[in-house]
């Protein structure tokens, strides 16, 4: 089969849907299948579209087997205003670019954004072809519950177009069973609704050994307890807590804290904890020394703000329980983060945005590291099992040849 994949990013981008997208169409093309993408030219690590794109409206690549198309987006710095204009303008040029692909037999689109889906509608009436659309976010209903997104009028319309979308998709493929409660609560059928677990590479991020690891050796840290921060700091993740949590923590002569990546709670990071000899602050790490990085650590962070992990879990996560190491995530009861952890036996749950807690979590792992090491070998081996890339690819496999054979 010919899949049409339309997304926002793709390699070299690492963040945002871009590894998960390029692992499943490279997947794929490796089961025998064509697979053709339409992305926006890279920009989702400075905000600003690569020199090597700019001055270009177009750039057409091939990379392990995938047909890349990456056009125009406009990338603009600043907040959800910049956002919206940065979603509008690849909708507009991701429309215009899939013209240029023929004799396709299915349309995939992971959101964000979800005006994508108006063209996922308009190419699959084009081309009479259906389209699956992926939810990887709930928009605008998690902008509502941020406080990001307020104005009455804009939510109204958004809900109307994800309606829309909802009805129109052939399959919704979802990432967690939180967000198949969340679709049938909107009243669209479970038959239509498909579950699928984003995927880790388990055979790129493997356990590893502490001794000789060359981050521990580069800041000293061969005979310390490490606890690691690793991802975008952003407002969802509620970093003000693990400042708070560490500063109760304060007695624990061998603890560390490794903070690693960028966003717009680095700047509050730096300032609370720039001071601090135990912390060691770390910029955005290039992919290929993401196994050393998540081995250094003895147990990994996962935090979010209340309301932020009902429907959800948090990707960092699977790389964490991937590199065999215990974790300790700050999420709301009942939520699929929560059931993961308890079902892996992998570590520590505790409420959203409450200090004591996590630092309790963090003393009791730092305390009994023979159950640290176990929860670590846990969730190593609950991911292999239920969450590596052979595993979610051939899912991803059957779903849309299951689409495509009910045409």
């Amino acid at each position: 089969m010919h899949v049409l994949l339309l997304a926002l990013n793709y390699y070299p981008d690492k963040l945002g849907n871009a590894p998960l997208m390029t692992g499943m169409a490279e997947g794929l093309v490796a089961r025998g299948h064509q697979v053709t993408v339409v992305c926006a030219f890279p920009h989702h690590e400075t905000g600003r579209i690569d020199d090597a794109y700019r001055g270009k409206a177009l750039a057409r690549e091939t990379r392990n087997g995938v047909r890349i198309l990456r056009t125009y987006i406009y990338a603009p710095e600043g907040g959800a205003v910049a956002k919206m204009a940065n979603y509008a303008s690849f909708t507009a040029t991701a429309f215009m670019v899939s013209q240029l692909v023929r004799e396709v037999d299915v349309i995939f689109t992971p959101s964000p954004p979800l005006t994508l889906g108006l063209v996922d509608y308009a190419l699959s009436r084009m081309r009479r072809v259906p389209f699956v659309y992926n939810l990887q976010d709930l928009f605008p209903e998690a902008a509502v519950r941020l406080g990001v997104l307020t104005n009455p009028q804009m939510i109204a319309a958004f809900e109307r177009l994800e309606a829309f979308v909802y009805r129109k998709a052939h399959t919704l493929s979802v990432i967690s069973e939180g967000f198949r409660s969340y679709l049938l609560d909107k009243g669209v059928p479970d038959d239509k609704i498909a579950v699928i677990p984003n995927y880790t590479d388990t055979d790129f991020i493997q356990p590893r050994p502490q001794a000789g690891n060359p981050f521990r050796k580069a800041h000293g840290l061969e005979d310390a307890f490490v606890v690691q921060f690793s991802g975008r700091m952003g407002y969802s993740q509620g970093l003000e807590t693990v400042v708070e949590a560490w500063r109760l923590l304060a007695d624990l002569p061998a603890l560390r804290l490794m903070m690693v990546g960028d966003g717009q709670a680095r700047p509050m990071i730096d300032r609370e904890l720039g001071d601090d000899a135990r912390v060691i602050r770390l910029p955005v790490q290039p992919r290929e020394v993401l196994p050393d990085l998540l081995a250094a650590a003895d147990v990994g962070l996962a935090p979010l703000r209340h309301g932020m992990a009902g429907t959800s879990v948090p990707s960092k996560m699977f790389g964490i329980m991937a590199a065999g190491r215990a974790i300790i995530a700050g999420v709301d009861a009942g939520s699929d983060a929560e059931a993961l952890i308890h079902t892996a036996r992998c570590g520590h749950v505790v409420p959203p945005e409450d200090p004591k807690a996590l630092a309790a979590a963090i003393r009791a792992a730092y305390e009994d590291r023979a159950l640290t090491r176990q929860q670590g070998e846990n969730a190593r081996a609950h991911v292999v099992a239920e969450h590596s890339h052979k595993v979610v690819v051939d899912r991803y496999e059957a779903m849309l040849q299951a689409v495509v054979e009910s045409r």
